[in-house]
């Protein structure tokens, strides 16, 4: 019987076939749709996080370029985010603290944290960057050098 056609053999698809590609396709439109969603949330996270980072840089060279007797914790009580820079960064918080180093008396160590939040109120893991900073100049002891 080759040859034979059935009776019940259509020459186009049947209603289950096309159900079944459709159902397909939406599937795979869902998956790309949802994939999408996370690369946008994921580059919107990334943003705000390097946004962060360049603000929390900005204040340790802001500390670099102070003199060393001006750079006190009254000085980083002072600090604030700027507002053109942290737009990004939805409920910003700049915490800057300046402290001596106890054991080498020309040190000093500047903390500098950000802190945001992300996704609705879920808090962003912060941004901190440390710098230690000396005196430009040593005190000489005996005189002269």
């Amino acid at each position: 019987m080759i040859g034979h056609k059935s009776k019940y053999t259509a020459a186009g698809f049947t209603v289950l076939e096309i159900t079944l590609a459709l159902g397909v396709l939406l599937v795979a439109m869902v998956l790309v749709a949802q994939v999408g969603f996370q690369s946008m949330r994921d580059r919107s996270r990334n943003a705000a996080r390097h946004q962060a980072e360049e603000l929390a840089a900005n204040v340790l060279e802001e500390a670099r370029a102070c003199s060393w007797d001006a750079l006190t914790p009254e000085w980083a009580a002072g600090q604030r985010l700027p507002e053109s820079g942290a737009e990004r960064l939805v409920d910003g918080r700049l915490t800057v603290r300046v402290a001596p180093e106890a054991d080498r008396p020309h040190l000093k160590r500047v903390t500098v944290t950000i802190a945001w939040t992300q996704d609705g109120n879920k808090p962003a893991r912060p941004v901190e960057l440390v710098g230690l900073l000396s005196t430009r100049t040593a005190p000489v002891q005996g005189g002269k050098p």
